[in-house]
């Protein structure tokens, strides 16, 4: 089976309706839970999620149940059926020049304050409606109304040769997107039709913070460092443009998903980053931070002698004490900016000066503001005043 493809079940819920509770109920192994894992973590993370399959698999009742288990609301809105105006909202004019009215759907949603965009039959819907809807699946924008952080974007799509008169996605919208391809299970459908389908259980997912957003952010920051021809790498094969591929955007998407996974879901993980920036991009990235074995920037700050600086390769110490800023930044106070300088200085002491010189050039533009420069600093001196830093500290 392909890393990408996941075999799903939906479980049984005792009732012939979606049941507003999820229920673990029996599946054909983890990759049920690790698909409906990163729904969760895309939707907290704010990022769009498209489902690639053939017809009448039952995408569409993958996210009606999720809805039903949420108790939220789930609009449908079929892509080949609607105008641009559609998403890009209806003009009107108004005594103060005029606005762009959304439609009833997006005003519902808008007024549930939480539930989910379905974007159903995505590749069907020509070029002018897929134009309309980049607003929608980046910002949840619908002509002047943006909905609330709550409100997640699904979309579900047929390959093109197996749609009604396809479309290929287009390079903008599919970039906007973690792709997913579904295959259910026999045993899950069998399962379903006889007692009821429900959604099965989630791994664990965590709630956002900026901390671990952050620190996520420093690890890819610090893969492409190494690897900077995966930092965009647009395909040459038009059906490859269509769905995942390495952007700035979908690393960024891809770190901010990464960040609410459990470490050792590696399966969530995986399936999240091929479906961001594609299988080659996704598993060197994996594999780098895997064989990287990065400490817990926390302990770091807390002993900075607990790496061995000095043997460790520039490329390692980059990533930890890139670790350690994303997490000073993402803490966003004083004091946690002032233990930041710490490590910096130990593996500057222990030969590693031009790489924490780099960290600390980084750490000093993230200064909170009324906050001096622990001495620490004085070993980055030089570094800074050329920089054009030290002056403004």
């Amino acid at each position: 089976m392909s890393p990408t493809t996941s075999t799903l079940s939906l479980a049984p819920s005792g009732r012939g309706r979606p049941s507003k509770r999820v229920q673990p109920g029996r599946t054909t192994g983890v990759t049920s839970t690790a698909l409906v894992t990163v729904l969760r973590a895309a939707g907290r993370a704010g990022v769009a999620v498209c489902l690639w399959g053939d017809p009448g698999i039952g995408k569409s009742s993958l996210i009606t149940a999720a809805a039903a288990a949420d108790d939220v609301p789930c609009e449908i809105v079929i892509g080949s059926l609607r105008e641009p105006s559609d998403f890009a909202g209806l003009p009107v004019v108004t005594d103060d020049g005029g606005r762009l009215e959304p439609p009833s759907w997006a005003k519902r949603l808008h007024a549930a304050q939480a539930g989910y965009i379905f974007l159903d039959e995505l590749s069907t819907s020509p070029p002018a409606v897929q134009a309309a809807m980049l607003g929608v699946a980046l910002e949840r924008r619908i002509g002047d109304l943006v909905l609330p952080r709550a409100v997640q974007v699904v979309a579900a799509a047929n390959p093109p040769e197996r749609a009604a008169d396809g479309w290929d996605l287009s390079p903008p919208l599919a970039n906007r997107f973690l792709h997913i391809s579904y295959m259910p299970s026999t045993d899950g459908w069998i399962d379903g039709m006889t007692a009821g389908f429900s959604l099965p259980a989630a791994g664990w997912v965590a709630q956002p913070s900026r901390e671990r957003r952050a620190i996520s952010r420093a690890h890819v920051a610090a893969f492409i460092r190494c690897r900077p021809a995966l930092l965009d790498s647009f395909p040459s094969n038009p059906a490859a443009s269509g769905r995942a591929w390495p952007s700035r955007r979908t690393w960024t998407m891809t770190a901010d998903v990464l960040a609410l996974l459990a470490d050792d879901d590696a399966e969530s993980a995986h399936l999240a980053a091929c479906g961001l920036v594609g299988e080659g991009a996704a598993v060197e990235y994996l594999t780098w931070r895997r064989e990287a074995d990065l400490p817990d920037p926390i302990a770091v700050i807390a002993d900075p002698t607990c790496v061995a600086w000095r043997r460790l390769d520039p490329s390692r110490v980059w990533a930890i004490l890139a670790g350690v800023v994303g997490y000073s930044s993402g803490k966003g106070t004083v004091e946690a900016w002032r233990e930041a300088w710490g490590p910096l200085a130990a593996a500057a002491e222990q030969g590693k000066g031009d790489v924490a010189a780099a960290c600390a050039r980084t750490l000093l533009i993230a200064r909170p503001p009324n906050a001096r420069p622990p001495h620490q600093v004085r070993a980055f001196t030089g570094v800074l005043s050329d920089a054009g830093l030290l002056s403004a500290a």
